[in-house]
């Protein structure tokens, strides 16, 4: 079974997230750290299953997303991760460096339930039914 990796510190985005993760009923598991560093750690054991699809906020605690970006892409075994930044920020500053940093996607956070639901579908569709990767 493939896994999705969220790494998400707002308590109301996570407890959306996770619900429109639950009504599509997806045949993956969830994941879901706190703070850069426990995204770093997730990584670094080898114990843990390599996420099909990482969903990267940028405002965490201790590291931030870009900082966890930078980190995932220094490491080849990790390259074809696909990692989506899942943010609040629409700054162009934010969207410019997440891509040159090697971001796959760069999604802002809705703030309605029903549009977290629509976002959830088509990301879901695209990086894990429809996306290949090696």
């Amino acid at each position: 079974m493939s896994k999705i990796l969220i790494v998400e510190d707002s308590p109301d985005d996570l407890f959306l997230l996770r619900r429109a993760f639950i009504k599509l009923e997806l045949d993956h598991l969830l994941e879901v750290v706190t703070d850069g560093d426990a995204a770093i750690d997730y990584f670094q054991n080898p114990n843990n299953i390599r996420p099909r699809l990482v969903l990267l906020d940028l405002k965490l605690q201790k590291r931030s997303g870009f900082e966890v970006l930078a980190w995932i892409r220094q490491h080849p075994e990790l390259k074809h991760v696909p990692v989506v930044i899942f943010s609040s920020s629409t700054e162009p500053k934010d969207l410019q460096r997440a891509y040159e940093l090697g971001a796959n996607g760069y999604l802002e956070k809705p703030s309605q339930p029903e549009d977290m639901q629509a976002i959830t579908q088509a990301s879901s569709d695209f990086w894990l039914k429809w996306n290949h990767i090696p």
